[in-house]
């Protein structure tokens, strides 16, 4: 945008800068913009600066952070994902390797990869390159779906003796035929015909080659940001496939992997923030030497009473196989990221430095009930996952904002979907390279025994004058646009360790405010309608902020066209521009001038 060219504002931004020029002392409000009294400027000097501040970065409703690396990594919140494979329905879309571009490039720090056995016998999941989504493919899928599922569980009806057999799943393949070899590096590897796949076990989605995910986790890791990835690994394959994973992650990753020789068991330290730049973590189940299965290229054995043990947290991939050992050289990638199954904060594994329990979001809701300070204290010093409960097929997600008032460092999200799910987790995040300093009273060295004790909180006054838009949604809509302002806030039960509202997954905003349209158009006037919230026991660093620019729809429900969304603590006081995203999630040029007052007392 030229701001130096009147032409560039829209006719109602141009008159609330006349305005805010003739009532000069509205201007004291703009932080660190500090201009010369009324008397001494004209007002087209007057105006032409505000327009300067407007078109600046300094005056973004969103206030800068300054990351403080020098934490261990404990002590942050970190930008996640589920089904990273996935960029659309879980149970009949096409997995790739587009979908860990767009996330990464998104800020997200840790990847989810679902790993199988490869079978190039199996036609029905094999096709990598197929595109089509039209609904006779979803519903050929879901048929699938339903009759490989039933199959493998011994659900189905008899069928004629005509019919030919299923085909196994993805975790019952034949291991494919295999030769050793001598790498250029002088480590011994297995060559083998096929290798691993990445899909979502027991769906009709499409697979993609393990091998590929890992060279765009490489080439796209690090462009945005060089804080450290943590790679997710859900290991279903037989351990002669997982030796080709060991080969292929050595091949792809090796100037990015930590240093398998660090210390180990209680002995071991997390490292700082700081140390792990340009690094790639493995997040992998651990098994010990002793009990690893050193020789065995069999397929995994079914069991339907079996305990997970491979790391997988998908129901939907649990109930029907029993996980393969992980092999040793895969094991040990896990030198910070030890995937650990979790029974209770008692367990030996549970006071190593290096563990991450991972627990799905009616788990931790089941332990929070159960033992909400013992959960806390646990997420104070050492690493949590949490994630989503079974398949989603439509835009549901889980409330991150419960889980990160618990302390859990890693919430994992579905991010095919734009909803209050993914915009929380933006507001979190933004320009902060997806790495996140907890409040202090959830850092490791802070005293406070619980959630009740490690915030500040006090009655929040906030108004938010809406005054107008410049830019918003499509050139070639004709638009009748108003906003929709929520509040994120605790809930009582959420705070006193009972059951969270929903269970922890996705609702609206608590608190909320609605205006009346503004002028027709996508640089509508507002007429300085107010949004207003006065709530007590209002904690600022975990709390949102929340606006949804919708268009009224007379006929049908209202859509959203753009959006925005800010942690409270860094929602700026003042005259302000609010920075809008799409429905893609993609800042655009879209933008809402505000005046903000912000006020909160502390209890």
């Amino acid at each position: 945008m030229d701001t130096t060219n009147p032409q560039a504002w829209s006719p109602a931004i141009l008159n609330y800068v006349k305005g805010f020029t003739a009532e000069f002392d509205q201007v004291e409000n703009i932080e660190a913009n500090k201009l010369n009294s009324p008397a001494a400027a004209t007002d087209d000097h007057t105006s032409n600066r505000l327009l300067q501040y407007l078109g600046s970065e300094e005056a973004n409703a969103m206030a800068p952070v300054v990351l403080d690396t020098t934490h261990p990594i404990s002590d942050y919140f970190i930008s996640s994902s589920h089904n990273t494979y996935l960029w659309g329905n879980q149970l009949y879309g096409k997995a790739s390797t587009k979908a860990y571009q767009k996330v990464l490039e998104r800020g997200c720090r840790c990847v989810e990869i679902d790993v199988w056995d490869g079978d190039d016998s199996d036609s029905e999941t094999s096709d990598s390159s197929a595109d089509s989504d039209s609904d006779a493919e979803n519903q050929s899928g879901i048929k699938k779906l339903s009759r490989k599922f039933k199959d493998k569980m011994g659900l189905s009806k008899s069928k004629p003796k005509s019919e030919s057999k299923p085909k196994e799943k993805p975790a019952s393949a034949s291991p494919s035929p295999e030769l050793e070899s001598v790498g250029s590096a002088g480590l011994r590897r297995t060559v083998s015909k096929t290798e691993p796949r990445v899909l979502h076990g027991y769906t009709a989605t499409k697979e993609i080659s393990f091998r590929d995910v890992c060279a765009t986790i490489r080439d796209y890791a690090f462009t945005t940001s060089d804080l450290p990835v943590i790679v997710s690994l859900e290991v279903h394959t037989c351990p002669a496939q997982q030796e080709i994973m060991v080969d292929i992650i050595r091949d792809m990753w090796a100037p990015y992997l930590v240093d398998l020789n660090a210390l180990t068991g209680h002995e071991i330290s997390l490292p700082t923030l700081e140390s792990l730049r340009n690094k790639i973590l493995i997040k992998v189940k651990y098994t010990a030497p002793e009990q690893a299965v050193k020789k065995s290229t069999g397929p995994a054995v079914a069991s339907n009473n079996a305990e997970p043990e491979s790391g997988s947290e998908d129901d939907s991939q649990e109930t029907a196989v029993k996980k393969s050992h992980i092999i040793t050289a895969l094991a040990s990638m896990g030198v910070y990221t030890r995937g650990c199954h979790f029974k209770d904060f008692d367990q030996p594994e549970a006071k190593l430095p290096n563990h991450i329990f991972s627990l799905s979001e009616s788990k931790i809701n089941e332990v929070h009930k159960r033992d909400h300070s013992a959960l806390f204290r646990h997420n104070k010093r050492f690493m949590m996952r949490v994630y989503p409960k079974g398949i989603r097929v439509s835009s549901s997600n889980l409330d991150p904002a419960p889980f990160w008032r618990m302390g859990a460092q890693i919430v994992a999200l579905n991010w095919q979907y734009i909803n209050a799910a993914t915009m929380l987790n933006q507001a979190m995040f933004h320009a902060t390279g997806g790495w996140v300093l907890k409040p202090e009273g959830y850092r490791s060295f802070h005293r406070a025994q619980s959630q009740i004790t490690a915030l500040d909180r006090g009655r929040l006054d906030l108004t938010i004058e809406l005054l107008a838009g410049q830019d918003i949604g499509p050139a070639d809509k004709k638009l009748h646009l108003y906003v929709r302002s929520e509040l994120h806030i605790e809930d009582m039960e959420e705070i006193n360790g009972g059951s969270l509202p929903e269970g922890g997954s996705t609702k609206e905003g608590q608190i909320k405010a609605v205006t009346e349209l503004g002028t027709a158009g996508r640089s509508p006037d507002f007429g300085r309608q107010l949004l207003q919230f006065k709530v007590d026991g209002v904690a600022e660093e975990l709390t949102f902020v929340r606006f949804k620019v919708m268009d009224d729809d007379t006929f049908s429900r209202d859509n959203l066209v753009a959006w925005a969304c800010f942690r409270l603590s860094r929602l700026q006081a003042g005259i302000r521009k609010i920075r809008l995203y799409d429905c893609e999630g993609q800042q655009t040029n879209g933008m809402l001038l505000v005046r903000i007052s912000k006020r909160l007392d502390l209890e």
